[in-house]
């Protein structure tokens, strides 16, 4: 009977997670020698390869994707084993922020698929603005980002795109107004997305007052004070996709990204990282 190397394992699962060998190593604080070396050890093991090269880089093989699902769990459960008997937790407290457009099902199945395997790791949501968890963020005060941008920032990492849209009132009319009243907030990346959208089209367009909050953006849009650019994923009573017949211009997409931080707790950023990855991939499976 041989028997498995925890250590094997988790090599594998950094390396799914960061999609390079070179990265896991440094998630693992391990020389990238080392790391292979424990990669190959686990092909001896069941005589099948890991790893295919793919263009530039590497990707796992059919096999190995069989084999992450089985060993995430017996990694979770090594790691729960040792810190029930030991008193020895790991460094268990994820700070993660989101911005309030984030499709609320993909975060949702990544933080309770991720909870079932570390149940120790306490994950701490906040939400705010994409421009004020990018500062969070390089200040070191967050360790994950969700955030909605025009692109993506050097570091980051496009989750998926998503068309923006016009919204408004139910039965509203404030779209057929000029100029076009916008609700959203100031620093909100729509807006200007939208703007420009609106300029290059010639539109006369005015940002609405009163505009404060999320919350408050979406009430003053339901109360057809004014339009909203939100994702088209996004839904909420009393608001619907505007059907403007070409009135108003095409707006472009969204990019959905995150952000993993290189600090200490950088391997369970990754690790949670990897999950969102996998929510956002079985959505879009289910949406094809």
């Amino acid at each position: 009977m041989r028997n498995l190397d925890i250590a094997t394992l988790r090599s594998l699962q950094a390396v799914a997670e960061y999609g390079a060998v070179t990265r896991a190593a440094e998630a693992l604080n391990m020389t990238q020698s080392a790391l292979s070396m424990q990669i190959k050890r686990l092909e001896e093991v069941f005589a099948r390869p890991l790893l295919e090269k793919q263009g530039r880089g590497i990707v796992l093989s059919e096999f190995a994707q069989l084999l992450l699902t089985e060993s995430r769990k017996l990694v979770a459960q090594n790691d729960a084993i040792i810190a029930r008997f030991t008193g020895v937790t790991p460094d268990c407290r994820l700070r993660v922020g989101l911005t309030t457009d984030w499709p609320p099902l993909h975060l949702t199945q990544a933080v309770r698929r991720f909870r079932e395997a570390h149940p120790n790791v306490e994950i701490v949501l906040n939400d705010g603005a994409s421009v004020a968890l990018l500062k969070q963020f390089e200040q070191g005060e967050l360790d994950v980002i969700l955030t909605t941008e025009a692109d993506c920032g050097m570091d980051g990492t496009v989750l998926m795109t998503i068309p923006l849209v016009w919204v408004g009132a139910v039965d509203g009319t404030a779209w057929r107004q000029r100029p076009l009243m916008l609700t959203n907030a100031l620093w909100c990346a729509f807006l200007h997305m939208g703007t420009a959208a609106l300029n290059r089209a010639g539109i006369a367009w005015q940002h609405a007052s009163g505009v404060g909050s999320c919350e408050r953006n979406l009430m003053m849009t339901a109360a057809d004070q004014g339009v909203n650019i939100l994702l088209r994923t996004h839904t909420r009573e009393g608001l619907q996709r505007i059907d403007h017949g070409g009135a108003l211009p095409p707006l472009p997409s969204a990019s959905l990204n995150m952000y993993l931080t290189k600090g200490k707790v950088a391997a369970m950023a990754g690790e949670f990282g990897g999950y969102l990855r996998r929510a956002v991939q079985d959505e879009a499976r289910v949406a094809a």
